[in-house]
């Protein structure tokens, strides 16, 4: 790739926590397609995947099934695949003609997973972990993903493994929590509520996804991101974003600190609901050993005013600050990355099969704790030789039929 980071980036500041100008409005997420993983991870444009809710029996081992569970492979990065093909699927499906608008999203806008709008929009109150991502631009939009060099992705998974037990007590719970659309050979020994062995092939990355088309002020936003379960009965069709359930895991509470703790997380908890248009968020306490004790339900709009109440010098978070800081970076990415989008220069904005793609310009930016957001651009770069992606993120053939 041709180097070219500009000396000097372009540096954006945390807003104040104090701040009380209204924020810029988010606009209702729309559901435009859903699609399903299935257990090899290849991708059918249906609802197969979507489980329904069931509240998990109160005493559940969430211990069970750790030794049957099923890794899946760290080393396949699937970058923004699922997401780019569905859009692809939704606009030869139906036709651009009855939308209006393409492939289900606005130009000018921004196309990712709600996990990277949910890391931009909670930083304001992340004083730990930096992070970076690279943004392309592509036929009008920007393409945003999470930069996860090789280095950064082996001291995650080290970082990780202490945290296996814990972390698979919330596939647990959410197996203890939902009926699959297409449920297993039920075993005997199985205990009550629970769904099926765990599968984190599926379940550890996406699957089943809804991706909804939504806006922040006057950027529009193309978010895709998985959804745990439905409000409705077994086998019945997707019923809307306003009985979609979002499951959580979390220790007992027994302290004042550990209830602050709580009241920290339901900030990420809350951003990824919201983002994504889901309502509810039933989150399940256990104990030391893995047992589920009790379990709580929390409607995700009334959150911030929970958190509010709590008797306080000042709360854990409030959203002005979030969705200032959200707004405030999604327009400078748009103000530098957008103009470097290869079909400006193309004639008449496309390219023909035999012709070679132009390169793709490659911009960065970085968290900074504490700080705020640094943009620069890093260089251009065609099809990457080591993994074969256009900018090292998108598929040759998704960018081809893009810039048809």
């Amino acid at each position: 790739m041709a180097s070219s980071r500009t000396k000097t980036a372009h540096f954006l500041p945390l807003p104040p926590l104090s701040i009380k100008t209204p924020p810029p409005q988010y606009r209702r997420p729309v559901v435009i397609i859903t699609y399903s993983h299935q257990s090899d991870r290849s991708i059918v444009y249906d609802d197969s995947s979507m489980a329904y809710y069931i509240p998990a029996p109160i005493g559940s081992d969430l211990n069970y099934g750790f030794d049957n569970k099923v890794e899946r492979n760290e080393d396949e990065d699937e970058h923004l695949d699922g997401l780019c093909d569905s859009l692809r699927h939704l606009e030869e499906s139906t036709g651009s003609a009855q939308h209006g608008d393409g492939r289900g999203q606005r130009k000018g806008g921004i196309i990712t997973w709600r996990g990277m709008i949910t890391r931009i929009m909670t930083a304001p109150y992340n004083d730990r972990e930096a992070w970076d991502m690279t943004a392309i631009a592509l036929d009008g939009s920007v393409y945003i993903e999470l930069y996860d060099p090789p280095d950064v992705k082996a001291k995650r998974r080290q970082d990780q493994s202490s945290w296996a037990w814990q972390t698979y007590m919330g596939y647990s719970f959410e197996s203890f929590s939902a009926v699959p659309s297409v449920q297993e050979e039920t075993d005997n020994d199985w205990p009550e509520g629970w769904g099926g062995n765990v599968n984190t092939n599926v379940q550890k990355h996406l699957q089943w996804c809804n991706v909804v088309r939504s806006a922040i002020g006057d950027i529009p936003l193309c978010l895709g991101g998985e959804v745990d379960c439905v409000r409705a009965e077994p086998g019945t069709s997707h019923p809307g974003l306003n009985k979609c359930v979002e499951l959580k895991t979390n220790k007992v509470i027994e302290n004042e600190k550990q209830e602050f703790t709580f009241h920290k997380k339901l900030l990420k908890h809350w951003a990824q609901s919201w983002l994504l248009g889901i309502p509810e968020i039933q989150v399940g306490f256990r104990d030391d050993s893995g047992i589920l004790r009790n379990q709580r339900g929390f409607e995700t709009e009334k959150i911030p005013r929970f958190i509010a109440s709590i008797p306080s010098p000042r709360p854990p978070w409030t959203p002005n600050p979030c969705l200032h800081f959200l707004y405030a970076v999604l327009q400078l990415v748009l103000h530098h990355v957008l103009p470097t989008d290869p079909c400006l220069n193309c004639p008449h904005g496309r390219i023909k099969p035999e012709d070679p793609l132009p390169n793709a310009t490659i911009w960065r930016f970085s968290f900074i704790p504490r700080r705020g957001c640094e943009l620069y651009k890093v260089g251009e770069l065609g099809i990457d030789e080591q993994n074969g992606r256009w900018g090292g993120m998108l598929k040759e053939d998704f960018v081809r039929w893009s810039m048809r």
